[in-house]
């Protein structure tokens, strides 16, 4: 008995440090994150709602919040940036609303959040695209999550590859998440009236031996854009990426297409040239990009009736030889969205190949009718190097160029440096003012010899009706 009382006090010792212990270690694997450092981890940095709303009008999407610490987060905010205004909702634990506080997810644990949006897609008045951002704050660091979805009904293309004989209807906008592909051995035809739009790194690629044919009319051009369609956007360069043409492929067509705000315009890569044009562009808007307008690797193109207008880079590069024609056609550069560094026209015959410049022939490039003018003092780059034919024409060109003095042979009839007075060029308005050297300017035999009909302008007007054709797209109709 007095054996057992001398070792009470080690049974009690041993008791309290037994539980010092677990509530150590209690305390230990509850231990909270406040690393400043420390950052969630989401399932996706967008979510997009491609339902298409065409009754119900909401949906439901998961999102995934993980915390890859040892320790337990909480999250001190979640909230939809736009507060009551946003047409989403968030739920977590059957809590709908627009913020949650406090969240804890524990060490190497992860808390699901279920994203709603409702959107009436019958109501017109409903913005053609919905935003919102998903706001977290956890040990003091901002993160967020895209929210997109259509507030009207849609076709969505997400990173898709066509195949086979495909149409593109007009009867609703389609939207393209990643590049839409027009695979080898495809034809894609845009019909009248159609609209594409773009989400931001998103583009269209035509493969080898594919085929695009865009079949815009005056009335229903057909529409490449951003699908940011806000007001503030409307002007804003380089919200997609463009549309890339593989080298070969041939009879590609443009008709009445209206292409803006992207990185560049349309770029064909190098082919084999041949009697068959890699491109059309026929009554064509190509404007506002953050880097060329139209780029011709030693292709084969025909442009018509067409404004190519206010670049980063060139507005049209014609590089490595090939081929081209342009007729009635208005190349103007009048950037302003930074400092203007390239001139309208580039004509090269030869590329760069590791430091290497090698001759490419330029076996044609006709300029008939058309107007080149920028706001630098020099718009015209002819870039020719001996060994390689550079077979140039500027024929009854409006031109700004001091070129012509050191190649008039390649000017014939043209005007050179004289004021072609358009309306505002700045904000992308090419028509001509009355004051223009370009009214009346033109020839004939340009348009009567045109393998496409360019009896009228682009905006449908006659160039037969008065004492002369004008250069470039637009005819100036005096009122009455």
């Amino acid at each position: 008995m007095r054996s057992f009382q001398k070792i009470i006090p080690y049974i009690v010792f041993s008791c309290i440090l037994a539980c010092i212990l677990m509530v150590y270690n209690g305390c230990t694997k509850e231990n909270l994150n406040t690393d400043p450092a420390f950052r969630l981890e989401f399932s996706n940095d967008t979510i997009l709602f491609d339902t298409v709303f065409t009754s119900i009008g909401s949906a439901t999407k998961p999102l995934l919040v993980r915390n890859k610490s040892n320790q337990k987060v909480i999250v001190e905010s979640i909230r939809l940036a736009r507060g009551s205004a946003s047409p989403y909702r968030i739920n977590i634990d059957g809590q709908s609303a627009f913020e949650v506080k406090d969240l804890e997810i524990g060490p190497n644990d992860s808390a699901f959040i279920f994203v709603k949006v409702t959107i009436d897609p019958n109501n017109q008045d409903n913005p053609l695209i919905q935003t919102d951002s998903i706001l977290f704050i956890s040990n003091g660091n901002h993160q967020d999550v895209k929210l997109v979805s259509w507030g009207q009904d849609a076709w969505f293309h997400a990173n898709d590859t066509l195949r086979g004989s495909v149409f593109l209807g007009a009867e609703k906008p389609h939207v393209i998440y990643g590049n839409l592909v027009v695979d080898s051995l495809c034809t894609l035809n845009i019909e009248q009236g159609a609209r594409l739009y773009f989400h931001n790194n998103s583009g269209l690629i035509v493969r080898n031996s594919g085929t695009i044919r865009v079949n815009g009319t005056l009335e229903k051009p057909v529409q490449f854009r951003a699908d940011r369609l806000d007001e503030e956007y409307e002007t804003v360069s380089g919200q997609w990426l463009g549309i890339l043409i593989e080298g070969e492929s041939t009879g590609n067509l443009f008709e009445y297409a209206d292409i803006r705000n992207g990185r560049y315009g349309v770029a064909m890569d190098s082919t084999t040239i041949g009697s068959i044009p890699n491109a059309i562009f026929m009554n064509c808007i190509i404007h506002n990009m953050v880097n060329f307008g139209i780029l011709s690797i030693h292709s084969n193109i025909r442009v018509y009736n067409s404004q190519v207008s206010n670049c980063g880079g060139y507005a049209v590069a014609i590089d490595a030889g090939g081929k081209c024609e342009f007729r009635h056609c208005t190349l103007s550069n009048y950037w302003s969205s930074s400092s203007k560094q390239f001139q309208t026209l580039l004509l090269s015959n030869n590329y760069y190949s590791d430091g290497t410049q090698t001759p490419t022939a330029l076996e044609e490039a006709y300029f008939g009718n058309c107007i080149i003018m920028g706001n630098g003092f020099e718009e015209i780059i002819l870039d020719s190097i001996a060994g390689s034919s550079f077979n140039v024409k500027f024929d009854n060109c409006l031109v700004q160029t001091e070129e012509s003095s050191k190649f008039s042979h390649l000017f014939v009839n043209c005007i050179i440096n004289e004021e072609a007075a358009f309306i505002d060029p700045w904000i992308g308005q090419f028509e001509l003012d009355t004051l223009s050297f370009a009214k009346d300017a033109g020839s004939l035999s340009i348009i009567s010899t045109s393998s496409r009909n360019i009896n009228s302008d682009l905006k449908g007007n006659s160039r037969l009706s008065d004492a002369g054709p004008d250069l470039g797209c637009y005819e100036r109709i005096e009122k009455p």
